[in-house]
């Protein structure tokens, strides 16, 4: 049994950006030589999400907009109101990077892993199954942990 770690880095561009990251994935799992095992695929921040869905842009644009109007931006959020949040404050006040209330609400109705088996030493994914890394605030660098168990 071997268990490898790896961190994959980006830079997201925008609100609500689907990022395809399958074949970063597939890399690792290919460079592991696992043939049998799990593949997890790990958001470690609140406001990006980690899904399995098609590579589609209908679907990825209409996921956003259904998205956006269940949770939008420009709602009232209690962790945007300065005046009354006093917790994990890491901008000043009146920043608007920490007015992002509807990215972490937005986060909750999302998944922040996926895992996938591999199976002969591929990901078995559908045939239009894709892992995205999903931006649920504004441009950042991020950072997505995958991590392999298996023989």
């Amino acid at each position: 049994m071997i268990i490898v770690t790896k961190t994959l880095e980006y830079k997201s561009e925008k609100y609500l950006e689907f990022k395809d990251i399958t074949e970063d994935v597939e890399k690792i799992v290919e460079e592991t030589k696992v043939e049998e095992g799990q593949v997890l695929v790990y958001s470690p921040h609140t406001t990006m999400s980690v899904v399995v869905n098609e590579k589609e842009k209908g679907i990825c644009n209409d996921f956003a907009r259904v998205l956006d109007k269940l949770i939008p931006q420009k709602e009232y959020y209690e962790h945007n109101d300065l005046s009354k949040r006093t917790e994990n404050l890491v901008c000043e006040p009146g920043a608007s990077d920490c007015l992002n209330g509807h990215s972490h609400c937005q986060h909750m109705l999302m998944t922040t892993s996926e895992t996938v088996p591999i199976i002969e030493g591929k990901m078995m994914l559908g045939m239009w199954q894709r892992i995205f890394a999903v931006e649920l605030d504004c441009a950042r660098k991020r950072r997505v942990v995958v991590q392999i168990i298996g023989k």
